[in-house]
């Protein structure tokens, strides 16, 4: 799988912003979002398609455009399978943007109403592109540091791996979680290494000496099923379970947006929640356009039926998909937000976060409380 956090510098003026957004015309097609929320709602995604995007492309029915040239998908978009009277338009991330985040994007792009951020990685850049953060679609970060457990029987968490200065592969990107492993201990500066080694290659030439970073929803299914020179588990640590409590592919708008659509947001945030509910509960159809889509693109990302089910598998059993503390599905803990700006504050102190709250990067404004899972 290539990498999704490949380091590439990217310049914040890459693309001239676009015009406003246009209404739909109400009487020309009635439906929720009709006249409230622009005629396309166009989404930025952090990179090509996938089951942890499946919450967005289940917006989409059989009526769909795909361009193959931009790599985005076009249909109407719908609530639980009705028209809402607006189209939506997904835009993948990954090399087709330059490797950028959401948040530069959207200031580039005024055409783009939502985008996927990471609470931490936006409150660094906040000053620059602020956004706000609307709708958390994943409650934990899918991001983990994995092993052979043949190799290293006794491990069970990543700080285990320290007793025999594991290498751990983080790949190029240097992110905040991995200086709070370091700062905190977890992981000791020796063992870091940040080539942009391939996967899975590197790990097998090693013969599972070496640890990596990556998804656990995708990598260990990967590397046991479909991997024929390794064929064997591998198990991890999610990065969450450490101590790091990111939300990841939180969905965010311009600060400005918060209030210039706040009518559209508050129609259209529970139709997001409602639309991750009923992708976990039945994913086939929308990991069949997840999977036709990969092919359509032709880009270097592959992408299978067994990679989506196990990952769907995953994102429940282990509750990256799931409701807080509560029974809502999507709402943010602004405690659990405070505890993020501190630690960066702590481990990446060179980051101009001075001032910033809880309620500058997150809202619960929008979420519909009594839309959750099932417990």
């Amino acid at each position: 799988m290539f990498s999704r956090v490949t380091a590439l510098a990217v310049s914040l003026t890459l693309v001239a912003a676009c015009g406003g957004v246009e209404r739909t015309d109400s009487a020309a097609r009635s439906g929720v979002l009709s006249g409230v929320c622009p005629a396309t709602v166009a989404i930025q995604t952090d990179w090509e398609p996938e089951a942890e995007h499946g919450g967005l492309y289940r917006l989409l029915g059989a009526d769909y455009t795909a361009d193959v040239a931009a790599k985005s998908v076009k249909g109407p978009l719908l609530a639980s399978g009705t028209d809402t009277g607006v189209d939506v338009e997904i835009r993948i991330g990954g090399a087709s943007v330059g490797y950028q985040t959401a948040p530069p994007l959207l200031y580039q792009d005024k055409s783009l109403l939502l985008g996927y951020g990471r609470v931490s990685e936006h409150l660094v850049t906040q000053k620059a592109t602020p956004v706000v953060s609307v709708f958390a679609q994943l409650e934990k970060s899918p991001y983990a540091v994995y092993w052979d457990p043949a190799t290293y029987p006794a491990a069970r968490t990543i700080a285990d791996l320290k007793k025999d200065k594991v290498k751990i592969l983080f790949g190029a990107e240097a992110t905040v979680w991995q200086e709070y492993l370091v700062g905190a201990g977890l992981v000791d500066k020796s063992q870091v290494d940040q080539s942009d080694s391939p996967k899975p290659a590197t790990f097998v030439a090693e013969g599972g000496k070496v640890a990596e970073t990556g998804f656990i929803t995708a990598e260990p299914y990967m590397y046991e099923v479909e991997t024929e020179a390794w064929g064997k588990p591998v198990v991890g640590q999610l990065i969450h379970d450490t101590g790091f409590p990111e939300y990841f592919q939180s969905v965010v708008v311009r600060e400005e947006d918060v209030t210039k659509e706040k009518d559209c947001l508050a129609k259209l945030v529970p139709i997001l929640q409602r639309a991750q509910v009923d992708y976990v509960t039945d994913p086939a159809a929308t990991d069949k356009l997840i999977i036709d889509l990969v092919d359509r693109y032709r880009t270097s990302w592959t992408y299978t039926p067994g990679q989506a089910e196990a990952a769907v598998k995953a994102q429940v059993e282990l509750g990256l998909v799931g409701n807080g503390d509560d029974a809502t599905l999507g709402n943010y803990d602004l405690k659990r937000v405070q505890t993020l700006i501190d630690l960066i504050g702590k481990y990446a102190p060179d980051a101009d976060i001075a001032g910033i709250t809880p309620g500058d990067l997150v809202t619960n404004d929008f979420i519909d409380p009594s839309i959750g899972l099932e417990r």
